[in-house]
């Protein structure tokens, strides 16, 4: 990934029983179908053309496949190809349509978005727009908590319409099925499977001919009996490579504030996941062993997609160890900054809605929220967004904390106000291209831009020192913004005698760059 470290400073930038049982038992049938191949899912708008929405689901085979490689994989394994081609290169989900991915020691995440059947297309840049709204939609989430459990969670949307939604499992052998439970072996592989949503759902077994008998297929078809134009299957899966009975996965969903919160417990580790639904929010995640001890504490999930891979994965590492540290990094001041107070004081900036880039541990997003501003607050260290959300809760403010790049955040409507203190002068030497689009892309014509960056008086840059010169400045923000004051100040840091000079420059998007 092109984005190196952000030398943020404090703006924060950071989200009993068993679940009911399942109603209906199980319909184990044996039905004709038309002649696919082995574990392979219908072809793409089969069931739409018949009258219903396409059906989600995946391939039993590339679920095993994935776990078998996470339990060989070493630290320079990504899993970014194998999730892209279980969850997004299928008759519905392709790899453009990926709109959030993260991977660590823990974990690996994947969103992906798009409409459905005939006007299948990316939601990436539309997942908001009226015509979107208006048309079927899939939003995946595939949540792999290493190395053999996955979380499914597929939301189909399909307005207007009553038609239950049907989601499929393919199997090249048939699965032992009962209710919301599933069971399935490959030679010494178990892949099992605990249906948590629908609530209310019927279950099929469906034998898939291919004109040879040697190669019949399976698919256990989970039918919505909720009639509603949201439908949300989620479901768990855990493969068991020839491990004890014990060894086995339990899931239950239980209700939270309104949003699901999911405790899967393992013989060695618990996994807690509240999941929004995926058209609405990313959701949190943390993890602890058996007997209670942390490994993981509760955390943002990502919006956008992060830095990945070897190299990737030790960025991410290096930008959050900042936050994870005995103190706290020295842009971190621990109160909004001077300059963003007094744009707001003198009424230079009117509460309307606003984005924080690079937010750090929330200190001027929060502030900006208890003066009445809709805050949006972006960062990618998940330890400065969990710090930020505590903060927040204590102030008694609101900010939608966003774990993303700012250089590849997620699709956002434009703000009336951009705040940035120290993060374009970090990655002007890195992407300046995609800061500058990011920009753009969050801002409308009249949109109002406070930047604080570290300042360079004419020196040539070399490695080590951060920092632009006035005409930097202004030939990357002309014309596309205009420059409504520039001022030279002192940037805040909590170290003693260490305050970088800078610049404060307010700017204005231009009607017409």
């Amino acid at each position: 990934m092109n984005r190196q470290r952000v030398r943020k400073r404090d703006g924060v930038s950071r989200t009993p029983s068993r679940v009911a049982s399942w109603l209906g038992g199980l319909l184990l049938a044996v039905v004709m179908a038309h002649a696919l191949g082995p574990d392979r899912p219908p072809a793409h708008g089969q069931e739409h053309n018949a009258g219903r929405p396409p059906a989600p689901g995946l391939r039993a085979s590339e679920i095993l496949d994935l776990a078998k490689s996470l339990v060989l994989a070493d630290a320079t394994f990504d899993a970014y190809p194998l999730l892209v081609k279980l969850g997004f290169e299928n008759s519905e989900l392709q790899a453009k349509d990926l709109i959030a991915f993260e991977e660590n020691g823990s974990f690996a995440y994947a969103l992906g978005a798009c409409t459905l059947g005939g006007s299948a297309r990316s939601l990436g840049e539309s997942a908001t727009s009226r015509e979107s709204a208006e048309v079927p939609r899939l939003f995946r989430r595939l949540i792999v908590l290493k190395p053999a459990i996955l979380v499914v969670d597929d939301e189909v949307i399909n307005p207007g319409s009553q038609v239950p939604v049907r989601w499929h499992l393919y199997c090249q052998k048939m699965p032992e099925a009962k209710g919301g439970t599933s069971r399935l072996i490959e030679g010494e592989n178990e892949l099992s499977c605990e249906a948590l949503l629908p609530r209310k759902a019927s279950y099929r077994l469906e034998a898939l001919p291919t004109g040879d008998p040697e190669s019949r297929s399976y698919s256990l078809r989970i039918e919505s009996q909720e009639n509603s134009a949201r439908t949300r299957f989620l479901q768990v899966f855990h493969v068991n490579a020839g491990g004890p009975q014990n060894s086995r996965a339990h899931s239950e969903l239980i209700a939270k504030g309104g949003e699901p919160e999911i405790v899967i417990s393992t013989s060695r580790r618990a996994f807690r996941l509240n999941l929004p639904p995926p058209s609405e929010g990313a959701g949190e995640i943390a993890i602890s062993m058996a007997g209670g001890k942390a490994l993981l504490e509760n955390r943002p999930l990502p919006s956008g997609i992060l830095p990945h891979g070897p190299e990737g994965s030790r960025l991410l590492e290096r930008w959050d160890a900042d936050y994870r540290a005995s103190r706290p990094p020295a842009w971190d001041i621990g109160r909004p900054a001077d300059e963003l107070r007094r744009v707001v004081s003198e009424g230079a900036v009117r509460k309307c809605r606003a984005v924080d880039l690079c937010c750090g541990s929330g200190s001027d997003a929060i502030y900006l929220a208890r003066q009445g501003f809709d805050v949006t607050a972006i960062d990618v260290a998940p330890t400065a967004l969990s710090q930020a959300e505590q903060k927040a809760r204590r102030a008694g403010a609101s900010v939608r904390w966003v774990l993303a790049d700012v250089l590849k955040p997620p699709s956002l409507d434009p703000f009336d106000f951009i705040y940035d203190r120290g993060c374009y002068h970090v990655v002007r030497n890195q992407n300046v291209a995609a800061y500058l689009e990011t920009v753009r892309r969050l801002s409308r014509p009249g949109t109002q831009f406070l930047l604080l960056a570290a300042r360079r008086d004419g020196q040539a840059p070399n490695e080590g020192t951060e920092g632009v010169t006035e005409e930097e400045l202004r030939f990357d923000f002309l014309p596309l913004f205009n420059l409504d004051s520039l001022r030279e100040i002192r940037l805040e840091s909590n170290r003693p005698g260490m305050s970088p000079p800078g610049w404060a420059a307010l700017l204005r998007r231009a009607a017409k760059p």
